[in-house]
């Protein structure tokens, strides 16, 4: 099989793999070979940067033998844009949904979502999930601090 690619097309290609493979690697020590498929497509991708008229984007790191992409990529691209916005979203929905659940847990009077029916946590899920979304819209990060009083717990 063979595609045919115009060079917009191929770097919209580039973005979409870097970007699939920051949210596989980003939080990574080391290689994971549960995506070493993943990587070698990527690789596979990065060869042919020249043809493409891309060489500016791609160089390769000797130490390692493989392909990486410059800061010239990174800084052309809207991938990096996209990935701030995804993080930043992930970031509230991630923290309004913990604190939901822990407020959900502490006004069922229960220490896991397993000890009470799906019909009364999700009300109450519900009711802490809007409570947090208003106030993080209202007033981002400033309410919000510690309660050292349960210091004690971490050591």
């Amino acid at each position: 099989m063979n595609i045919n690619f115009t060079k917009e097309e191929y770097l919209l290609l580039l973005d979409i793999i870097y970007m699939a493979d920051w949210i596989l690697h980003a939080h990574s020590i080391g290689e994971r070979s549960e995506t070493k498929d993943y990587s070698e497509l990527f690789q596979k991708l990065m060869i042919h940067a020249k043809d493409m008229g891309c060489s500016e984007l791609i160089e390769f790191y000797e130490p390692e033998q493989n392909y990486a992409l410059t800061d010239n990529f990174e800084e052309g691209s809207a991938a990096l844009d996209y990935l701030d916005e995804f993080e930043a979203e992930s970031f509230w929905d991630e923290l309004i949904s913990r604190l939901a659940m822990r407020d959900a847990l502490i006004a069922l009077k229960v220490s896991s979502a397993h000890e009470v029916p799906s019909e009364e946590l999700f009300p109450a899920l519900s009711k802490a999930e809007e409570y947090w979304s208003k106030e993080f819209e209202t007033f981002d990060l400033s309410r919000i601090s510690l309660n050292k009083g349960h210091s004690s717990i971490l050591h």
